[in-house]
């Protein structure tokens, strides 16, 4: 989406922006949904209504305009997944979310015949070379091999750090936002692999420590009101379109079962970035953001935090999230494995893609 108002590229907003690739290949899923729910509005259609569309002919320009398009569509998609999987900038957990998602869409596309849709076979080009960055970014972790995962995830968390203290571009993201992003990552890669494998409180530390110790800019004295700092976040991004960035990052326009594990913090910061996006005041935004995302118990959101309590919470969610995202890709493990693909494993516990 482009705003009028905007002088600056989606691709300017994004560069240096940590997680974009991941956004990207998530919003894949929607374009699969979008070619699936085109093709059952047009099974859907009553008896008269599809007799006026051949008596028209509008059924063969509609039926030769989605198909036209869907299929320059995948074409583009399928290119840049292929450059993709040569550059390696995806982290595991993703990859095995879409794979899955990839997965239940053959399944439909087998049971429904509809020109309108992505091809069996480019769907079928679209899983292998998910399959190939699956196998790259994700490694099944069997007893032996937890040394090595802890190695990996070390590093891993390392690079992500580095990139913060030291991002090359430079995002100019708000010192919250980048902070976020930064667990996000961490938590969606190799280190989240490792936590859920049975290192997430060692993994936390680490990251906990190394946020507080070496921050991109320092850290704010004594406690903040939650509220100011979300004000201050929408008031800080540069234009509409880092705002709506932001929110999508965040799991703003993702389908539900991808994003409805964020914590309040993380839903808040999104919500807070989408009502800017609207219209709202940033003081507005953030207040009704705050309401809408808190709540009692594992939802309560404290009023105003310190700096330690802060990174805390944003690495807890985090990696919370991510956990629970891992804990639905391995219910769906056993089906999506039968067919030869998914998220799961042989032998159980540590394997996020294969």
């Amino acid at each position: 989406m482009t705003f009028p108002d905007d002088p600056l590229s989606l691709e300017i907003v994004a560069r240096g922006v940590p997680l974009v690739d991941d956004r990207l290949l998530l919003e894949l899923t929607n374009d699969l949904h979008t070619a699936n729910d085109l093709t059952r509005s047009a099974a859907r259609e009553g008896f008269f209504a599809r007799l006026l569309s051949r008596a028209t002919g509008r059924d063969r320009i509609r039926e030769r305009t989605v198909r036209d398009r869907m299929l320059s569509s995948q074409k583009l998609t399928l290119r840049w997944l292929t450059h993709l999987s040569e550059r390696m900038t995806v982290t595991d957990l993703v990859v095995a979310e879409v794979s899955e998602e990839v997965h239940d869409v053959k399944k439909r596309i087998e049971r429904v015949e509809a020109s309108s849709q992505w091809s069996a076979a480019a769907i079928g080009e679209l899983g292998a070379i998910l399959a190939r960055l699956a196998g790259d970014t994700g490694r099944f972790l069997s007893d032996h091999e937890r040394r090595l995962g802890a190695l990996e995830a070390g590093l891993a968390l390392d690079r992500a750090a580095r990139r913060w203290r030291h991002p090359r571009p430079d995002p100019q993201l708000p010192w919250l936002v980048g902070a976020v992003l930064l667990a996000r990552e961490v938590a969606s890669g190799p280190a989240g692999t490792y936590a859920f494998t049975g290192g997430e409180t060692l993994m936390q530390r680490q990251l906990v420590e190394r946020m507080l110790q070496d921050p991109p800019v320092p850290w704010f004295e004594g406690v903040k009101s939650v509220p100011a700092m979300l004000t201050a976040v929408v008031r800080d991004l540069p234009s509409r379109n880092h705002r709506l960035m932001v929110a999508e990052l965040l799991g703003l326009g993702v389908a539900d079962e991808l994003s409805d594990a964020a914590g309040p913090l993380t839903s808040a910061l999104a919500r807070a970035a989408e009502l800017a996006v609207a219209g709202s005041d940033p003081d507005d935004a953030a207040r009704a953001a705050l309401r809408d995302s808190s709540g009692s118990g594992d939802l309560f959101l404290p009023s105003s935090l310190s700096v330690e309590q802060l990174v805390r919470r944003i690495v807890a969610e985090q990696f919370a999230e991510a956990r629970q995202r891992r804990i639905r890709l391995r219910k769906h493990a056993p089906e999506a494995d039968a067919s030869g693909g998914g998220y799961g494993g042989q032998d159980g516990a540590g394997r996020d893609a294969q």
